[in-house]
């Protein structure tokens, strides 16, 4: 028996309806940054054609906390797109 998984495609295609989801999350994010709460970000994402976009508003000043955080997201991405073939 092997511990390794293959991450499956999960997913449909992507069209170009705009995706609803994704616009009330930064709508939030940029909600979050004007009020003062939100200091810090780093993100990506992709284009409809495939291209990938970063974004980097990172000013926050203890590494390891960020380190931490981007280590985390790593996990939560691999749990949840694993959790699927459970």
């Amino acid at each position: 028996m092997s511990n390794v998984r293959a991450l499956p495609n999960i997913g449909n295609l992507p069209t170009s309806e705009p995706n609803e989801q994704l616009i009330k999350n930064l709508e939030d994010l940029l909600a979050m940054a004007r009020s003062g709460q939100l200091q810090s970000f780093i993100g990506t994402g992709f284009f409809l054609d495939g291209a990938r976009v970063a974004s980097w508003g990172d000013f926050h000043q203890n590494v390891y906390e960020m380190l931490g955080s981007l280590s985390w997201l790593h996990a939560e991405y691999i749990h949840r797109h694993t959790e699927a073939q459970e």
